[in-house]
């Protein structure tokens, strides 16, 4: 991967790199990062924690939360990205009819609706939810990062790629806690004084492994229903973005 990587860096530097929409506008580096001090662009960055993490998290964890409730937990997976494919892939005409702000509180109740429904129901309704969630979470991250570009303009491609890294980094800290707290309800679903490493460990159609299946049975749906919060504080905080926006000018990079 290093060598490729010195190749493009090389080509890269012989070349002349435009300057960004922000400088070509006159719009200063005090500006823009005025702008990122901004009531709606700080609004923005916080969402983006509850956005990524309802995405990226149930999306990567879907094969380990679900697959002791179903035997299709990776197809599952599977139809929520097809899902996502088709939606971003005819994105342009719902933009156009639904503003950004509106979009991302159909998005949070949907994720929401799915959500619950991922982590209560079994048989092919399990199916039903992953289509809903799937249509949820399809425009949450490109709609966050149009969003600040829209409305924030002044932040310019900091200000975007800001919002990305939080929501990256915030996905980051959310599994690494959720792991913890994963295995802890495990261990409680476990018989008193089991060791959590020996019945992960146990050979398939022991007793042991058949305990572990059943504590994970339990943990999947658990861990969904926590993550849960999350889209629900999302539908409340985007509906109030809603009546906020409809009452604001859109700026433009110039009177922003």
């Amino acid at each position: 991967m290093i060598i490729p990587t010195l190749i493009y860096g090389y080509l890269f530097l012989k070349l002349e790199m435009p300057v960004t929409e922000r400088v070509a506008a006159g719009v200063s580096d005090g500006e823009m990062y005025r702008a990122l001090g901004s009531p709606l662009f700080i609004f923005i960055f916080i969402m983006m924690f509850g956005t990524a993490i309802t995405e990226l998290f149930t999306g990567q964890w879907i094969d380990v939360l679900l697959k002791n409730v179903t035997e299709n937990a990776i197809l599952i997976l599977a139809l929520t990205a097809g899902v996502q494919t088709l939606g971003r892939a005819f994105a342009g005409p719902l933009i156009h009819r639904i503003a950004p702000a509106g979009v991302l509180l159909a998005s949070a109740i949907f994720s929401a609706v799915g959500l619950y429904m991922l982590g209560h129901v079994s048989g092919n309704l399990i199916f039903v939810a992953a289509i809903i969630f799937g249509i949820g979470v399809t425009y949450f991250w490109p709609t966050m990062i149009g969003f600040v570009s829209e409305n924030v303009p002044k932040s310019g491609a900091l200000g975007m790629n800001l919002v990305g890294g939080a929501g990256m980094f915030a996905v980051s800290v959310y599994m690494s806690f959720m792991g913890s707290y994963y295995d802890n309800i495990i261990a409680r679903n476990l018989p008193a004084g089991a060791s959590l490493g020996d019945y992960r460990g146990a050979a398939a159609g022991t007793p042991e492994a058949a305990a572990f299946a059943q504590a994970q049975a339990v943990a999947g749906p658990e861990i969904i229903n926590a993550t849960l919060i999350i889209p629900v504080i999302l539908v409340a905080a985007f509906t109030g973005l809603v009546f906020y926006m409809r009452g604001r000018q859109k700026p433009n990079l110039q009177t922003a």
